[in-house]
């Protein structure tokens, strides 16, 4: 399958996660939807991606041109790319149980979803710092 297909197709699903998150809140099974099903099913395909994508010559974590190295492989790249898929829907979905946890309004919590989706971690320092003002408190949960 082509790199620009699987982009098309892993973008669509991960934006229904973010649909669930945005306009279903209090639906009882959205942490199930969004991570158990969309990010488990994202998650397969990133290793596919790892399996199927071959390192080039140079390529590593080890320094930024080695990252960058690796990002010449489309599949490679495409990988990174759900990896950021996975990572910032797996924050919008604790961001949205957390919310609902301490009451904290759905209407500020939207705001934060978008920014996440579109900004990753400026979206949940975002939510941060919605949650500090209305709840006086720094303490994270987990899910329940």
């Amino acid at each position: 399958m082509e790199p620009e297909l699987i982009f098309t197709i892993t973008n669509a699903i991960a934006m229904v996660g973010w649909l669930i998150l945005v306009v279903a809140p209090r639906w009882k099974h959205r942490h199930i939807a969004t991570i158990g099903v969309i990010g488990a099913l994202l998650a397969l395909v990133y290793v596919g991606l790892l399996l199927f994508g071959e390192k080039p010559q140079g390529g590593g974590f080890s320094s930024l041109a080695g990252v960058a190295k690796l990002f010449e492989n489309p599949l490679l790249l495409m990988a990174g790319w759900v990896h950021y898929l996975v990572f910032d829907l797996f924050v919008g979905t604790w961001e949205s149980a957390d919310a609902l946890k301490n009451q904290i309004p759905h209407w500020l919590l939207v705001p934060c979803l978008l920014t996440t989706l579109m900004f990753g971690p400026a979206g949940l320092l975002l939510y941060l710092i919605v949650r500090f003002a209305y709840t006086r408190a720094w303490l994270l949960s987990p899910f329940d």
